[in-house]
């Protein structure tokens, strides 16, 4: 029992890796498309890219220890008269697998800890120090600062020295923008991202996280364009980049936090349109047709390490 959940577990984490090489390596084929559409669809295709390694690995190892599947996708072949299906095993997994759950696992622990428990002290800390003005909470310094912090339950903080330095009009547009984060729960979109790029190279997941946080920005700035007119969102956003720093802490997302010149240019263009669904759907079908092939080459590569 212990030589197979070793196996199983050593197999998902090199799978993990493996496909994650893979999707580093291809995503520069895509990220001018995914930049060039909707930021909404954007935004959850960019996530879903980032999960795929994980997803796929598990999948892939789903089949491949499920007897009744791998039937049907893995040719037959005996191990010393064993000729029944089953899964590639070996009693060498036993100390790979552990020492790659122990990796994992720490990096898994660092990045909560560096995210999650300073996010929701500060959210925690400022909401007792600020006063609760309708769909935000106001800090008295004289700072400008406008920015969402916490998690489940985020909540917008705007400070007096933005709210002296910004006309009403300026503050619709702040306040509606922080309310988009709030509503698509970017914080946590941008934590499980950060999560899921753990176990690989942070080189490798660093640029789509740099992607992520874009089409998150831009896509409430659209909210924020829903009601009112695109180029005062657009003023608002350069009024409070003149302003503030740039700086922020984990899991805050500032208003005029990063990519300011990219975020006014595509609310100042023509609304980019979403991908099709035909299209996406496509995707996903060779996606599923591709791990189904590779299967059987995976069950014997995998098989000869020892």
């Amino acid at each position: 029992m212990l030589t197979l959940a070793a196996s199983m577990l050593l197999c998902f984490l090199l799978l993990w890796l493996l496909f994650g090489a893979l999707g580093r390596a291809l995503y520069p084929l895509l990220r001018d498309t995914l930049l060039s559409i909707d930021p909404a669809q954007a935004s959850m295709l960019l996530l879903a890219w980032i999960a795929m390694p994980a997803l796929i690995a598990g999948l892939t190892c789903a089949v491949l220890y499920s007897p009744d599947v791998s039937a049907w996708l893995v040719t037959g072949h005996c191990h010393l008269g064993n000729c029944r299906q089953h899964g590639p095993q070996s009693a060498g997994a036993i100390l790979p697998a552990a020492l790659l759950l122990l990796w994992t696992g720490l990096r898994f622990y660092s990045c909560l800890r560096s995210q999650w428990l300073p996010a929701h002290r500060l959210a925690r800390e400022l909401s007792a120090a600020g006063r609760r003005r309708g769909d935000y909470v106001e800090l008295d310094t004289a700072e400008p600062a406008a920015f969402t912090v916490g998690w489940w339950n985020p909540r917008v903080f705007i400070t007096t020295g933005l709210h002296a330095a910004c006309s009403a009009r300026e503050l619709d547009c702040i306040v509606l923008h922080e309310r988009g984060h709030r509503r698509r729960r970017d914080n946590i979109r941008l934590l499980v991202a950060r999560l899921l790029g753990q176990p690989l190279p942070r080189r490798w997941s660093q640029t789509m996280l740099e992607d992520l946080k874009l089409c998150c920005e831009k896509a409430s700035d659209q909210f924020a364009a829903g009601s009112v007119a695109p180029e005062e969102v657009a003023a608002a956003l350069l009024r409070v980049a003149r302003l503030q720093g740039q700086g922020t802490q984990p899991g805050v997302l500032a208003f005029a936090g990063s990519h300011i010149e990219r975020r006014v240019r595509a609310l100042l263009e023509a609304p980019a349109t979403p991908l099709p669904g035909e299209r996406v759907f496509a995707c996903v079908s060779v996606a599923l047709l591709f791990i189904l092939a590779i299967v059987n080459p995976l069950h014997r590569a995998l098989e000869l390490i020892p």
